[in-house]
């Protein structure tokens, strides 16, 4: 993982216990240890007909596709409430697989989410982009096994959010909603979505979707709470100062905008791996790919330091 100093992960540090990581403000403040918190669980609290209340390490889901007026909620969580670790995965790259371990606040919306995965990923916002929730219901004939043995059906759609700009007006589609009316909060802990938790038994399905034209997906693992010290432990800041939205992990440089996809992809790193190999993909990429690089390509090297730095604007 990258050290205190300004620097860039590499494939032998990338796979450090991702918890371990330095901290974005490590070079500037001194580094503090975390409190041993206890893992006590916490409730949500909220208003309305949609009100849940869950322990701090379920991440709930379950069933049915409801009106517009019923879906947006407008609880706010009790203060103590801890982040989430998000895993994220750019499920078509490989050798690496780019990957991102992300904190989150549950009151952050989706649209923030959306910056967040951007920067992240280092991608340039320059494309149409969407959330998609997908669950499983159990069942007991036709369908899959799970993780669990268990028999569940196929994942069926039950949500597609969207930033409010791009949404048609004339759509009537009824489980497409605005990102920005969306908290992490309002999809993880909706218990008729399927009643089960998404760690355990994987029947919820997060989708990100980025450039529909190249069809770039992300897939959203929630693997629990963080610690309530563990963002003061990396940042060295008290918790009421600490930043909100933190990458903790992380594997592979970012992916090219507008490279062709899987194949373009693969087509440009073989490019920069050969000392002769393909000039015009080489001049294309440092000089007019929208988030390239006049340095060149290592498909091991990104910069969580500036990662951080670029994620403290982002607050719920």
């Amino acid at each position: 993982m990258p050290k205190a100093a300004k620097s860039t992960t590499s494939k032998a540090s990338s796979r450090v216990n991702p918890l371990g990581a330095t901290s974005p403000n490590a070079a500037k403040k001194h580094r503090s240890k975390a409190s041993d918190n206890s893992k006590e669980s916490s409730k949500l609290s909220s208003k309305g007909p949609q009100s849940v209340s869950a322990p701090a390490d379920d991440v709930t889901a379950s069933g049915k596709t409801q009106s517009s007026d019923n879906l947006v909620r407008t609880a706010k969580a009790d203060d103590s409430e801890s982040n989430y670790l998000v895993l994220v995965s750019n499920t078509l790259t490989f050798d690496p697989t780019i990957t991102r371990l992300l904190s989150l606040p549950p009151s952050l919306t989706f649209g923030k989410f959306h910056q967040a995965l951007q920067v992240a990923f280092g991608w340039a916002n320059c494309h149409m982009h969407q959330f998609t929730v997908e669950v499983s219901s159990p069942c007991n004939d036709h369908g899959h096994n799970n993780a669990g043995g268990r028999r569940h059906s196929l994942p069926k759609r039950v949500l597609t959010l969207q930033s409010g700009t791009s949404m048609d007006e004339e759509d009537d589609e009824d489980d497409t909603e605005d990102e920005n009316r969306w908290t992490l909060r309002d999809v993880l802990e909706r218990k008729e979505w399927n009643g089960q938790t998404v760690a355990s038994a994987a029947d919820m399905h997060l989708i990100y979707e980025y450039d529909m034209g190249d069809g770039w997906e992300h897939q959203i693992n929630v693997l629990g709470r963080a610690d309530k010290g563990l963002h003061s432990a990396l940042t060295g800041f008290p918790p009421e100062k600490a930043q909100q939205v933190l990458c903790i992990a992380g594997e592979g440089h970012p992916c090219a905008e507008d490279c062709g996809s899987e194949p373009g992809w693969e087509d440009l790193k073989n490019a920069f791996k050969k000392p002769r190999g393909d000039k015009e993909q080489k001049d294309w990429y440092k000089n007019m790919c929208a988030n390239g690089d006049k340095k060149g390509l290592d498909p091991w090297k990104w910069d969580m330091l500036d990662v951080n730095e670029r994620l403290e604007s982002i607050k719920a």
